[in-house]
């Protein structure tokens, strides 16, 4: 019987179902993915369970993280705080009118995500290649919206928990009528808490 987890990618707080495999998943479990862009650290959110026919095509998790696989994974995040300093130097140094949100890793390094908000269009073709040249890893410029920059970046809301965005993906509305114009959250949009369906 196939069975299958839902996990929550450490790089953007992206969710999807992988399928188990040999690999022993529980919730609050650090664990290997792949995904197009390679190796990458995920979060277990859920126990396993028998895979529906929609996800019997799912990626497989390829292993649970070991000690040494956390300590990597800490030494990333340190690695990928300085990344971030460079990236931003760069951005104000080519003049490019966007906002840097967050920059991460793959698992392997073989390619750094760099998370931004902008107006408008943005020409970052000399901005790339000299973050190229500085991070030694290719580059991708990923943008986001605010509410997605407030799920990339992940935190807690006013009521102490997570954001909105962070849990369930999204705003928990679509066509929404604001109940209380300054409830506004990190992202500068209305509170979640304090939206309800026209």
């Amino acid at each position: 019987m196939l069975a299958s987890v839902k996990v929550m990618l450490l790089r953007d707080r992206s969710t999807g179902f992988y399928l188990c495999g040999e690999v022993p998943a529980s919730p609050g479990d650090y664990v290997l993915v792949k995904t197009e862009h390679g190796k990458e650290a995920a979060l277990c959110l859920t126990s396993a369970e028998s895979a529906e026919d929609s996800r019997k095509n799912a990626p497989r998790l390829l292993k649970k993280m070991l000690p040494e696989d956390i300590k990597k994974l800490k030494k990333l995040a340190d690695e990928e705080k300085s990344a971030f300093k460079i990236v931003n130097e760069l951005v104000a140094a080519h003049e490019t009118p966007l906002k840097l949100a967050k920059v991460c890793y793959t698992f392997e390094k073989r390619r750094v995500f760099a998370y931004y908000t902008a107006n408008s269009r943005v020409d970052f073709r000399a901005l790339i290649k000299d973050i190229n040249a500085r991070l030694h890893s290719h580059v991708q410029m990923v943008q986001v919206s605010e509410i997605e920059c407030a799920r990339v970046i992940g935190g807690l809301g006013v009521c102490g928990r997570p954001f909105c965005c962070t849990l369930f993906g999204k705003s928990r509305g679509k066509t929404l009528r604001c109940a209380n114009q300054k409830a506004t959250g990190p992202c500068g949009k209305t509170l979640c808490c304090h939206q309800i369906k026209e």
